[in-house]
């Protein structure tokens, strides 16, 4: 077995919910707030002898990935910078869970960090994320783990929130047919004038049978991100997903759970959650966050 600081919010969570409710509410907004809980909660893990053990790999060094994005910003803005910012599109997929992924545990000093694969994974679905330049959000796109003309999509999904879209996929994952359906039904009827959709490097996003759709339907134009630069060059990454997915953890911890003793949530129950939670949170990202997200990922030329 392992522990993850998971395990421990999840005790909080079920035996002290009235301190954490007032704990997070004494903080500057739940971002913050989930992240000085999780702070907390690491130095009580360290004051017992245990260590976070955290992955990390870059794929290109700092030096190089800085000289990419100021070369890209510059030629972005040379090619596009006539365009109105209502025009400038970033998509990006990104996981949900209906608890929280797994990347990182808690291992006492000295034993193995080691996790069979059988206890990685919480149940998981895609949110497709679209934001513009002027601070504008589109609706969302779920997609959800199902067979085409399966249960899921002919009884579950309508009875979703309305006003986003919703598709299935068997591993819930964006592929061609469901970027066909993204560009069809979401951007398409929000889309009023010429425009440049910036996207990363993901085969469907970048084909041919892509640039061309997005250009004869939407008279507009598929900018692929510099490969490998998505952490420094793709606004969505830049300034949304951080507060995204901590405030999604911080909904996480302030649900109520009203099962009685050992109940679990059906797999059904466990979709609605994640997507109503995802909206929940969406809906509070700020037009603010979103024009400075695009501001910092791709700054206007330098003034030297």
């Amino acid at each position: 077995r392992y522990v993850r600081v998971f395990h421990m919010m999840t005790w909080v969570k079920k035996n002290h919910h009235a301190w954490l409710v007032e704990y997070l509410s004494t903080k500057k907004n739940e971002s913050v707030g989930f992240q000085s809980f999780r702070c907390l909660l690491l130095r009580f893990a360290e004051r017992h002898r245990f260590h976070h053990r955290t992955p990390c790999a870059s794929k290109l060094s700092q030096k190089v990935l800085d000289e990419v994005w100021l070369g890209y910003a510059a030629s972005f803005w040379d090619r596009y910078g006539h365009y109105d910012h209502s025009n400038i599109i970033n998509v990006d997929e990104t996981a949900v869970y209906f608890d929280m992924p797994p990347g990182k545990t808690l291992a006492e000093v000295g034993t193995s960090s080691k996790v069979s694969t059988g206890e990685k994974h919480s149940p998981r679905l895609t949110a497709v994320l679209t934001i513009r330049a002027d601070g504008t959000k589109l609706p969302l796109l779920f997609i959800v783990k199902g067979q085409l003309g399966g249960t899921i999509e002919k009884q579950e999904l309508e009875s979703y929130p309305a006003g986003h879209h919703y598709a299935v996929q068997k591993n819930a994952w964006m592929d061609e047919r469901i970027w066909f359906m993204y560009l069809d039904d979401v951007l398409a009827p929000c889309v009023e004038d010429a425009s440049v959709l910036l996207v990363d490097n993901l085969k469907c996003h970048v084909s041919e049978e892509s640039h061309d759709k997005v250009a004869e339907a939407m008279f507009s134009v598929v900018e692929p991100l510099p490969a490998n630069s998505t952490s420094r060059c793709q606004p969505l990454d830049v300034g949304v997903m951080g507060p995204l997915k901590a405030m999604l953890k911080t909904e996480w911890l302030l649900e109520e759970d009203n099962r009685e003793g050992n109940e679990d949530f059906t797999a059904q129950e466990k979709r609605l959650a994640m997507v109503k939670r995802t909206i929940r949170v969406w809906e509070k990202i700020s037009s603010e966050m979103v024009v400075k997200s695009f501001e910092k990922a791709i700054p206007k030329i330098f003034e030297f």
